[in-house]
Order: C-alpha cells, then sequence, then structure tokens
C-alpha cells in the first residue's frame, strides 16, 4: 500500500507539472514570413464596416470589433493550412471604456469555412486564455471558472506584449514576454491558417508577425466547400475580361488614394510648421516692436544728454577764464561723469540696434 501511494503520488506529480514544462522541442529554423507592417499588402484584410474594422496603417495592424456581440478574425492570405511552426507576434489590446473586458490575440490551426480554430487571448487585466472553437461556437479550453482566464506575471498591463506560441502535432509552448508560460495538448485539430482575433467591443493593434516553420510553406489551397455557380466559356470568358478591367481600374484608383493620401500627409506636416513658423514671426515682430520704442526712448535721451554736455562745456570754458580753482574741479568732475553717462548710453544704443538688426534677420 505504502508503495502504492508513492507511484500514485509520483504520477500526479508529473501530470500537474506538464503543463509548466516545454513540449515542444523542435528547432524551427526557416523565417517564413516576417511582416512588421511596414507597407499594405494582400497578405491582410482592409475593411471598414458598422461591425469591424481592419487596417494596415503607422507599421500596425488594427483589428477592431466594433459591435457588442460575436467577434471578428484576420487571417493571414498567403498562409496555408501548416501544421508544425512557431508564431511570434507582438501585440496591443487597446483600453476600452464602453468594455473594460476588452480582449484579443491570435488564431491557431483555423479551418476551412470557419468551421474551427484554437484561439489564443489575453487582455488588460495581466490574464490570458485558451479557447476553442467549433462550428461557431466558442468554448473555453480549460476550466470553466472565471470564463476560462489564467493570470500571468508575465504580462504586462498596458502596452505591447510579445506572444510565442510553437506548436508540434497536438502539443502547443506558449511563450509571454520571452518567458515559458504553459504547454498544453490539443488533439482537435493537427492542421491550420494563422491570425488575429478581437473579441466584442475590442481592439488589437498588432506591431509584428513572424512564421517559423522547418521547411518551405506551400500554396494557399482553394476551399472547395464554397460552391461556385457553373458558367458557360463564352460567359466565362467575357466575365475573366470584365473582372480584369474592373480590377485594373481598382488598383489604379488603390495606387491614386494612396499618393493623395501621402500627400495630404505632408501636406499636413507642411501646415504644422507653417502655422509654428507664423506664431515664431508673431512673437519676434512683437520682440522687434518692443525693442524699437526703447531704441527710440534712448535716442531721444541721447539728445537731451548732448545738450547738456554742450551746455557744461561751454559753462566750463567760461568758469576756466576765471581764477576759482574749486568750482572749475567741481565742473570738470561733473562733466566727466555726464560724459560716462552719455557714453553708456551710446553702447546700450548699439547693443539694442543689434539685438534689433537680429530680429530683422530671423523675419
Amino acid at each position: 500500500m505504502k508503495y502504492l501511494s508513492l507511484i500514485i503520488l509520483l504520477f500526479l506529480s508529473k501530470f500537474t507539472s506538464g503543463q509548466n514544462a516545454p513540449r515542444v522541442y523542435t528547432t524551427f529554423q526557416n523565417v517564413a514570413v516576417f511582416d512588421d507592417f511596414s507597407y499594405t499588402t494582400s497578405r491582410w484584410d482592409q475593411k471598414n464596416s458598422s461591425s469591424e474594422r481592419f487596417i494596415v496603417s503607422d507599421n500596425k495592424y488594427r483589428v477592431e470589433r466594433i459591435k457588442d456581440s460575436y467577434f471578428s478574425i484576420s487571417l493571414a492570405k498567403d498562409v496555408p493550412a501548416i501544421s508544425d511552426f512557431e508564431l511570434i507576434t507582438s501585440i496591443e489590446i487597446e483600453k476600452n471604456k464602453t468594455n473594460k473586458s476588452a480582449s484579443g490575440g491570435i488564431i491557431l490551426k483555423a479551418q476551412k469555412s470557419g468551421n474551427g480554430a484554437l484561439i489564443l487571448e489575453i487582455n488588460t487585466k495581466k490574464q490570458y486564455r485558451f479557447r476553442i472553437m467549433k462550428n461557431g461556437v466558442v468554448t473555453s479550453l480549460f476550466a470553466d471558472k472565471n470564463e476560462g482566464w489564467i493570470k500571468s506575471i508575465n504580462l504586462r498591463k498596458s502596452g505591447v506584449n510579445e506572444i510565442r506560441v510553437a506548436t508540434k502535432g497536438n502539443a502547443y509552448d506558449l511563450y509571454i514576454n520571452n518567458e515559458f508560460e504553459r504547454s498544453l495538448i490539443e488533439t482537435s485539430f493537427t492542421e491550420g491558417r494563422v491570425g488575429f482575433y478581437a473579441d466584442a467591443q475590442s481592439a488589437l493593434t498588432a506591431h509584428v508577425f513572424i512564421i517559423k516553420i522547418n521547411g518551405k510553406l506551400g500554396e494557399v489551397k482553394e476551399d472547395k466547400t464554397v460552391e461556385k455557380p457553373k458558367e458557360t466559356e463564352t460567359v466565362d470568358d467575357t466575365y475573366t475580361q470584365l473582372v480584369k478591367v474592373f480590377k485594373d481600374k481598382i488598383d489604379k484608383q488603390q495606387a491614386q488614394i494612396e499618393q493623395l493620401t501621402e500627400d495630404l500627409n505632408v501636406c499636413k506636416a507642411n501646415l504644422t510648421l507653417d502655422t509654428s513658423s507664423a506664431n515664431t514671426v508673431k512673437v519676434l515682430s512683437k520682440e522687434n516692436n518692443s525693442l524699437k520704442t526703447k531704441v527710440e526712448q534712448l535716442e531721444k535721451d541721447l539728445a537731451q544728454q548732448q545738450k547738456r554736455l554742450s551746455y557744461l562745456e561751454s559753462m566750463k570754458e567760461d568758469i576756466e577764464s576765471q581764477t576759482n580753482g574749486d568750482i572749475i574741479l567741481h565742473l570738470t568732475k561733473l562733466l566727466s561723469e555726464q560724459k560716462e553717462e552719455n557714453n553708456q548710453l551710446k553702447k546700450e544704443k548699439i547693443e539694442l540696434q543689434k539685438e534689433v538688426s537680429e530680429l530683422r534677420r530671423r523675419n
């Protein structure tokens, strides 16, 4: 009985610690996809509707679910169904006053026609959860307590979090901000597509998206479950030509829109600079007018002092012709002080004139 208890304890210990040890030991060498969203490509959906918005802008990809029901998914169009890979992304969940439980994350092994996927979500409460979607119904992969949310010390409450998931077969390893978080086994899907997920009334911003595999990516296979209308050869040819014409027009208009948008941004930037320059000119003009007023006042003071100096010099000549030496010495000292004051006024005038000239040059 003693040995049996020991075996049971060892078994339970191994079983419960499995989530705390990596299960995927494969090192994925080939970077098959690297996207820093520095420019718009056909990889991601771009849309703006009453229920959701997807847009690549400012080196970011924003996925937003506007409505307070259901969710939004954006899959990488050029990434086929894959089984063994490593997905690395840096994402940020936008804080939402309307929905304090806003969440979003990544889609793993999404099935054709939207009938299944594994979802990893994070929120702004330093929590994450795995959920599984089958036939449009989403359920928590772990305990229903707290709706499947798990607290993580590795998650940041705000800002960007790096999420890395390595999967091989049915095993998954989760790393958050370069720290191993947990591993799990999920046997529902062996392969599938990848992308981003935004829950109801939530917005996610992705800064980078990387897929690493061993080997090369295959082509994205057409979903044959979607029925297509049957057409005759003549109709098909006409239809193809029309589609080509409209596609060319749309491409040209899209290019024009992008160019006009870029020009508009340049104009806005220039307008900001012009407004700033105009404000600077106003300030400098005000300072210039103030200095001009000071110069005029100093010129008046200088003229008065010059008149007084002329008067004192004439007095000096008259007094020097007299015999009273004390008066002459006193007046000489007074005249010297007046000359010194006059010279000081001249210096101040020169300095102000220099400032005026500098302000004129800057205007």
